[in-house]
């Protein structure tokens, strides 16, 4: 009797497991476009109160992604998950494509593939209103740095050798907090997204340093191979460019469209 149980609980295990299986295998609706996001990045994708450009979802990447569906008569679907995960929704088939500020490297492009670039920004350095200590990048060291956990910023503080003293955050709002809160001197990120948080909060001011923080491109990632998706992706970004509707919603967003955004302090 208890072998019988055992088998049975054996067959009922296997059974959730090709359940569990099938449901990774199951094949996305091809008239959906579904778009893997980190909407922690005002003021390119955030969770808004009140003015949802795809469901709670708002921002310049969430307004071009939804450009991309319409040109092709798609649905759209956002799935919001750590910056991270991304790279593997995609490979395992969860999403049709990514986008999220996410900077075009030579190193995940060994994971994905990009479309051609859509916007350009650069890495700052936010400071409160009255550190002087720090005018450039080099003036970091030995200070506290926040940074977000898989952005740009914490591979280019990395790269400056201040790992020692960087702090990894999964938020933006949780590094600016650190920095409002005194328990670090600097947070370093992206040059749009830091003007939102200067807007949010007056107290504290943007230092650049362009012989450290070069330029870098913006694209959208779509599965290693996948190039449907990609042609689709590129034919849309082209057109947004040369139609102007790109720098229109960077003009929108800069104004301050973002003021009930999450990722500013009300999140």
């Amino acid at each position: 009797m208890m072998k019988l149980k055992k088998f049975m609980v054996t067959v009922s295990a296997l059974c959730l497991a090709s359940l569990s299986l099938a449901g990774c295998g199951k094949k996305q609706d091809s008239n959906k476009l579904v778009v893997g996001t980190n909407a922690e990045f005002p003021p390119f994708e955030y969770v808004s109160v009140a003015d949802g450009v795809v469901d709670k979802y708002a921002g310049i990447d969430i307004e071009i992604v939804k450009k991309v569906a319409e040109d092709n008569g798609m649905k759209i679907e956002i799935n919001n998950m750590e910056f991270d995960s991304l790279t593997v929704a995609l490979s395992n088939g969860q999403i049709s494509c990514a986008i999220a500020g996410m900077t075009i490297t030579e190193e995940r492009k060994k994971s994905v593939d990009f479309s051609e670039p859509y916007y350009v920004a650069k890495q700052v350095m936010i400071v409160n209103g009255d550190n002087n200590d720090i005018k450039k990048a080099a003036d970091m060291k030995g200070k506290k740095i926040a940074v977000v956990q898989g952005y740009t910023g914490q591979i280019e503080v990395e790269n400056l050798g201040f790992k020692d003293t960087m702090s990894a955050f999964k938020k933006g709002t949780e590094a600016i907090q650190e920095l409002l809160n005194g328990k670090c001197d600097v947070v370093v990120i992206d040059s749009a997204t830091a003007n939102q948080y200067i807007k949010d909060n007056p107290s504290l001011k943007i230092v650049e340093d362009d012989d450290t923080f070069t330029s870098e491109e913006y694209g959208i990632a779509v599965k290693k191979g996948d190039t449907k998706t990609l042609e689709m992706v590129n034919a849309a970004i082209k057109k947004m460019k040369e139609d102007g509707t790109i720098d229109a919603l960077s003009a929108k967003y800069a104004e301050g469209a973002s003021d009930d955004a999450s990722g500013s302090d009300a999140q």
